[in-house]
């Protein structure tokens, strides 16, 4: 009988400790809660603050190439709108201007016309207006009225272009668009920016020098040196053959390629080692030396 009175006591005064215990808690809680939650609200207000939570608006890009080109070569302009961190949303139309540094080794495909790219067809309008005088394409392309919009990213226009078998090896030229206006169905703007602009080289064409040595002794064999060159030389490079020291010995012009071993003045020259530096009307584009044997 003791035993239970005793247990009863102390099962009340644990029973007050956990009733305690929960209130407290329960409390603390309620304190906490509205400032749990306007942390929460504070966090998604930061987020949409934040400017480099923000997306960008989508780039309008001319898609690059991977290599030098060489003269001669035909390429393409691949106008592209978008990319996967920063894709376009609902793009209807879009029309900008395509400017180039230089027009002296660069001709477009006839008939000079863009067209349009994959990401915005089928059904499509394009625009395709040229100033050679100026260096300026003014395009468009835009999806026919009923169509909806396009979301994503991909290519919106494709233009023609080719290095003229005359560029000299290392000529550059640049592309860079401006101007850019984009809508969706409804003729709202949609946003979009410029990306970089494109610079292409035109590759550095081998030259090979053979025979080297070569045995200018008239036996019919290796008598003369050549430069060779696909395409040959152009008319407006130069070779200069010079001695150890620096002194011009012959220098060949209008396309000549090859050196038996005489100066200017027809004279046989001695054998020895001697230089050469390929010209191509403003810098020296290669230079070497040559093995003369008798």
């Amino acid at each position: 009988m003791r035993f239970s009175r005793q247990f009863s006591r102390r099962f009340s005064r644990t029973g007050v400790l956990i009733t305690k215990g929960f209130l407290l808690t329960y409390l603390i809680l309620c304190a906490l809660t509205p400032k749990i939650s306007a942390g929460k609200e504070a966090g998604k207000e930061s987020d949409k603050k934040d400017p480099k939570k923000l997306t960008a608006p989508a780039g309008v890009w001319i898609e690059s190439l991977n290599k030098p080109l060489a003269a001669g070569t035909q390429f393409s302009l691949n106008i592209l709108v978008g990319n996967e961190m920063q894709p376009i949303d609902g793009l209807f139309g879009i029309s900008f201007e395509l400017h180039y540094s230089s027009s002296t080794y660069l001709e477009f495909v006839e008939p000079v016309e863009a067209t349009a790219g994959p990401f915005l067809e089928p059904d499509t309008y394009t625009f395709t207006r040229h100033e050679p005088e100026n260096q300026i394409f003014f395009l468009a392309v835009s999806r026919k009225r009923g169509a909806a919009g396009q979301s994503g990213y991909g290519q919106v226009m494709q233009l023609l272009a080719r290095i003229t078998k005359g560029a000299p090896p290392l000529w550059p030229v640049c592309f860079e668009i401006k101007n850019i206006s984009a809508n969706d169905y409804a003729g709202t703007a949609v946003p979009v920016q410029a990306g970089p602009s494109l610079c292409l080289t035109v590759a550095d064409t081998p030259i090979d020098v053979m025979p080297n040595p070569f045995t200018p002794n008239d036996d019919g064999s290796n008598d003369q040196v050549e430069f060779k060159r696909d395409g040959g030389m152009p008319g407006n490079w130069s070779i200069l053959i010079m001695d150890r020291s620096g002194r011009a010995i012959k220098r060949l012009t209008n396309g000549e390629y090859f050196w038996d071993g005489r100066n200017e003045k027809r004279h046989k020259m001695l054998p020895g080692i001697y230089l050469y530096a390929v010209h191509n009307g403003k810098q020296t584009i290669k230079r070497g030396l040559l093995w003369l044997i008798l």
